[in-house]
């Protein structure tokens, strides 16, 4: 089967996700530690990626909307650059081994600190430590550590469900063995949803299946974010300059140092 063919034939199968019974694959999982060891093993290829595309957040408080650019150095370095559509600068998130710098030029607001979650949610929303965010932008979602399952749903997917204490997650996968796409992925606990991610367009770059669009709603938090790739928007394993993850603000500006204590 040829590439464009077997990508055709994924994306009709995640199209029909749920369209009627699907018939389990004759050599399906039947571990979930193999399932989320192979899964693991695709989004380790990737190193470092540089991103296009659009950003929007649905919060009560927070409207973000915009054209957006993404970079990381995984697991340790972090960038992100939020433009207005029409083209101006509104903000700029650096992560750099640790450190937290953003510069929100619309609020004349300098801030620099820990890279603990809330600072990341300061521009993304998305309260999760800065290795998770780049790993759930390329298609794979945080795991807690507990008891985990695989069984096959009649809707053409696989269901893994891991249980930790009263959280449970829940994970559902694409049958592709060459793929495993991350269909996704939701956290709970006894007060409720701590979070639901999914991922959908999928489609390779340089071999290997990315996602090219991310929705992650995380209630607790007011979190409802949504983002979109270009088409041709995706490089993956790029060599980065030096100074991608500098950040330095203007002279004379009140720079505040924020942590989440």
């Amino acid at each position: 089967m040829n590439g464009l063919l077997k990508w055709t034939v994924l994306w009709l199968a995640l199209y029909c996700v749920g369209c009627g019974s699907a018939t389990r694959p004759a050599n399906a999982y039947g571990n979930a530690a193999d399932l989320m060891a192979d899964m693991a093993a695709r989004s380790d290829k990737i190193s470092s990626f540089r991103i296009t595309g659009r950003v929007d957040h649905f919060g009560k408080e927070h409207r973000i909307q915009g054209k957006v650019f993404l970079f990381a150095q995984l697991p340790s370095k972090l960038r992100v650059d939020l433009l207005s559509p029409f083209g101006s600068t509104l903000s700029v998130l650096t992560v750099n081994d640790g450190h937290f710098a953003m510069s929100d030029i619309r609020e004349d607001r300098y801030l620099e600190g820990p890279a603990e979650p809330c600072n990341i949610a300061r521009l993304v929303r998305i309260p999760l430590p800065p290795e998770d965010v780049a790993r759930v932008l390329v298609g794979h979602t945080p795991i807690i550590d507990g008891a985990a399952e695989v069984i096959w749903s009649d809707k053409g997917y696989y269901r893994v469900t891991i249980s930790d204490g009263d959280r449970t997650q829940r994970l559902d996968v694409g049958p592709d063995p060459d793929v495993l796409p991350l269909l996704r992925s939701r956290l709970e606990d006894s007060a409720g949803q701590i979070y639901d991610m999914s991922f959908e367009r999928w489609r390779p770059v340089k071999g290997i299946p990315m996602p090219h669009e991310i929705r992650i709603k995380m209630p607790r938090d007011d979190a409802d974010l949504l983002v979109r790739y270009d088409d041709d928007g995706v490089e993956l394993n790029v060599k980065m300059p030096a100074d991608a993850w500098d950040h330095s603000f203007p002279d004379g500006a009140h720079i505040e140092h924020v942590t989440c204590d």
